[in-house]
């Protein structure tokens, strides 16, 4: 990082595939959630082809705290929320009070 101002790199602190194709979430800056996976696996293409298989769809990991399959296809962490926040998915963490 070369700027002061500039956020640390959102990621992803923990991840777990449950069926039916969805991926419990939680991030960097505390955001949590269950994204639902079915429409991204629904599109064409090689990387999301084998995700349509529940055991495959479940070996997600994580790699620098970016989802990511066997077969090399991840999601970016950035997206991932935004797309989770639009959907209603995303849980925010609640804001610390402080005492008087």
């Amino acid at each position: 990082m070369t700027s002061l101002d500039s956020k640390p790199r959102l990621k992803v602190t923990s991840i777990r595939a449950i069926v039916p194709f969805k991926l419990v979430v939680s991030f960097s800056d505390g955001s949590s959630g269950t994204f639902d996976a079915a429409g991204m696996i629904g599109e064409r293409g090689e990387g999301t082809e084998p995700l349509r298989e529940r055991r495959f769809f479940g070996m997600v990991e994580l790699a620098n705290g970016v989802p990511t399959w066997p077969n090399h296809f991840d999601i970016s962490p950035g997206w991932l929320r935004e797309e989770m926040e639009k959907r209603g998915e995303l849980i925010l963490p609640l804001p610390v009070r402080r005492r008087r």
